[in-house]
């Protein structure tokens, strides 16, 4: 993979961002996710007013220009809010690539993250461990939810 190139999100980048997290939960969440549980990941996206805050109440950067390719955010207490890779650029590394780039902006040692069980073994490779799974509701559907930390 060429080294990619990462910008701070804007509030231009939320809709795109928006339409990239939905085709990830659309495409990827049939994997791990029943039809009713992919149903209420997408209808984050739409939620404008809080998407909005997911992007830019962190640091997030964005991989790609006008067709962002990736985007992951951290904010300055360490919580890791946000990390997608547009399914057809998985498997590349850019995922890991996003994380460390976000893991340097806040300049911090220790981190945190809620997972999915598709975005679970990229956190662990970059040395975060499971602390517990939490299994609650969201939208009328149960998840679980699997907390990362990074000592």
């Amino acid at each position: 993979m060429v080294a990619p190139v990462f910008r701070r999100a804007t509030a231009a980048d939320v809709p795109r961002l928006a339409a990239l997290y939905a085709q990830c939960a659309r495409t990827l969440g049939p994997q791990v996710y029943t039809p009713q549980q992919v149903a209420a990941w997408v209808s984050f996206g739409a939620d404008t007013p809080a998407f909005r805050d997911y992007v830019l109440g962190a640091t997030t950067w964005v991989a790609g220009e006008a067709d962002p390719l990736g985007f992951c955010g951290a904010d300055g207490d360490g919580e890791v809010r946000s990390l997608y890779v547009r399914p057809d650029a998985t498997r590349q590394g850019l995922g890991t690539a996003l994380l460390a780039h976000a893991m340097r902006t806040p300049n911090r040692d220790q981190f945190q993250a809620w997972a999915t069980p598709i975005s679970r073994p990229v956190f662990e490779r970059a040395g975060f461990r499971l602390d517990r799974v939490v299994t609650e509701p969201y939208q009328g559907v149960v998840f679980d939810r699997f907390r990362m930390v990074r000592p």
